[in-house]
């Protein structure tokens, strides 16, 4: 265990009942009542299970990870998760209704939740005191997760994979032997393996990477030490992109799936290491959409160099692209409160059915759990989403065997495709939803809109144009204001001349890099501050702006007007919000 963490060990020595519950409750209460003082992680753990030491280290040495459980699959288990959250728990006194899990006997609280926790648990003691709640001595970890998640702390669901774990064994020492047997390098690599990858990073990326991870590991390089060199082969992509030469392509290909083998390498070392940092989150974020987007401008950098013009294509990219992540991120926010929403229920209360969803969202939660029961659905649906290695993957192969320009179309078709896939699953999943989109989700949306002076001034003025996001489709809003205004900017830069294309894209680069900067933030519970959003015009008034420069001047003023904006947009998006954002985030 690492430093800043509490270790409670529970269920050892103590009769059932009564007598054995209510002191072990009342210890790990004292040791939530230090956490209070010192902001330690406070991990539960059951006195007879057995396991590898090192199994424990996703829920314990990662100080941004939230309130967790391992847990391993199991249909006759005791624990229900929904969307990677334990939303319901069972023992023998509580029921828990279609279990997906099974709960290993390990359970941590991050601070932020010490203090819900500290008094779920005293009313689940006292409970048991009043023998309204009977707890064996075996199942105390399993009683403490009913009753947090009955007082909606979520509890993030940690699979246990491939390493051997034991409750109460009847031969204790061949489970200690068979624990033993496994060794914590091991442990470590099992443990830098990322859950949800795509095919093609599951099966060939993943593979590459795992000796670039060995190395890293015996070099001690840091995450962000890999996700630099990551970053610098991909830039290095682009620029051999943009010569639009057979040879100089060639070798770009190369590049951009070295960059991306090696950007599997800084999370696996991370996960391996346990070295997780802000700063690291927001590079490996922000790095990707980067590099991804200056790769969009060096194909069509090289398709020019050859005479053929297809700035509009890389130009559609990032409108798509960026509205794509926006929406994937939003939804399965939203999703995950409303599917996996924890009400309030009373601990005496022996049976729970919020896990039980009725009416269409049933039948659309059965419907998708029966497709994705055959793996090759399961996959065949991954490529068709195009993450980000079957979209590497597609831009090295055409780059090279017909050139830039066939690069961006094929990317182009392949991406709307994907783009109408999932919009139309997730209208006919919306669709199963009532009610307003509950608060956190709500708060999340409007953190995003990146309204600018004028846009606050008239919603002040007009109260009922104020953005509440709160309806069922709520979570499209702001992917929908970035597609309106990369849009109508794109439209208006372009509306003199084509020839503006290119510097329409670089614009669209600078305000898309800000969009996604202002989605991280709010995903972690924050938003910029307002002289930030306010200096960076807000999406309304960009919008003003550009429209006056481009259709108020000549065409050649106009170019350097917007020009000199542009670089006002990349220092101030990729430079002074960047800043801000690392110094407030630690």
């Amino acid at each position: 265990m690492t430093d800043g963490t509490s270790v409670v060990e529970v269920g050892a020595g103590s009769p059932d009942g009564k007598a054995g519950a209510v002191p072990q409750l009342h210890s790990l209460e004292s040791a939530l009542d230090s956490a209070l003082i010192t902001g330690d992680r406070v991990v539960v753990l059951a006195a007879d299970l057995i396991t590898v030491r090192s199994a424990l280290a996703p829920i314990d040495d990662d100080p941004f990870a939230p309130s967790s459980v391992l847990v391993a699959g199991d249909p006759h288990g005791d624990v229900v998760v929904r969307h990677h959250t334990v939303i319901s728990g069972g023992t023998s006194f509580f029921e828990a209704v279609d279990p997906t899990h099974r709960s290993v006997g390990a359970l941590a609280i991050a601070p932020a939740d010490t203090q819900v926790a500290r008094t779920a648990i005293g009313e689940l003691r006292e409970a048991v005191l009043s023998e309204q709640v009977e707890i064996a001595n075996s199942e105390i970890v399993e009683a403490v997760i009913v009753a947090l998640v009955r007082s909606q702390i979520s509890l993030r669901a940690v699979e246990i994979v491939d390493v051997p774990w034991f409750r109460s064994p009847a031969d204790r020492q061949q489970a200690i032997d068979a624990t033993s047997a496994v060794s914590d390098a091991r442990v470590r690599g099992l443990l830098a393996n990322r859950v949800d990858d795509g095919f093609y990073s599951t099966f060939v990326v993943r593979k590459a990477s795992k000796p670039l991870t060995r190395l890293a590991l015996r070099l001690g390089w840091s995450p962000n030490t890999i996700t630099g060199i990551s970053f610098a082969i991909g830039l290095a992509a682009a620029a051999l992109f943009a010569t639009g030469q057979w040879g100089w392509i060639l070798l770009g290909a190369i590049a951009l799936q070295v960059s991306l083998i090696v950007d599997c390498v800084d999370g696996e070392v991370a996960r391996a290491t346990r070295r997780f940092t802000a700063l690291g989150a927001w590079l490996d974020a922000a790095t990707d959409r980067v590099k991804e987007f200056a790769v969009y401008g060096g194909l069509a950098i090289g398709a020019a160099s050859v005479g053929i013009g297809v700035w509009w294509i890389a130009i559609v990219l990032i409108v798509m692209q960026t509205t794509r992540h926006v929406s994937d991120y939003d939804f399965a926010r939203i999703q995950r409160l409303r599917e996996a929403g924890l009400p309030l229920i009373d601990i005496r209360q022996r049976g729970d059915d919020r896990q039980t969803a009725r009416g269409g969202m049933a039948a659309a939660m059965q419907a998708s759990a029966r497709i994705n029961r055959r793996s090759w659905v399961r996959w065949i649906k991954k490529v068709v989403h195009m993450p980000i290695g079957e979209r590497w993957l597609l831009i090295s192969v055409l780059a090279v065997a017909a050139g830039p320009s066939w690069a961006l179309v094929g990317l182009l078709i392949a991406g709307v495709v994907a783009l109408a896939y999932v919009v139309v699953g997730r209208i006919a999943r919306t669709l199963t939803w009532s009610g307003d989109t509950p608060g956190d989700g709500a708060w999340v949306l409007r953190t995003q809109l990146d309204a600018g002076p004028i846009a606050a001034v008239i919603a002040r003025i007009i109260p009922a144009l104020q953005l509440q996001m709160r309806g069922r489709f709520a979570w499209s809003g702001p992917a929908l204001l970035r597609a309106f205004e990369l849009t109508a900017i794109t439209l208006l830069v372009t509306m003199g001349s084509p020839s503006l294309q290119p510097l329409a894209f670089w614009i669209l680069f600078a305000i898309a890099y800000h969009h996604y900067d202002t989605l991280y933030r709010s995903l972690q519970g924050a938003m910029p501050p307002r002289w930030l959003t306010w200096l960076g015009f807000g999406w309304d008034g960009r919008i003003i702006v550009v429209g006056v420069i481009a259709l108020g001047l000549s065409a050649s003023l106009a170019q350097a007007s917007l020009s000199v904006l542009l670089g006002w947009w990349a220092l101030w998006f990729a430079g002074v919000a960047s800043i801000q954002w690392l110094r407030s985030s630690r």
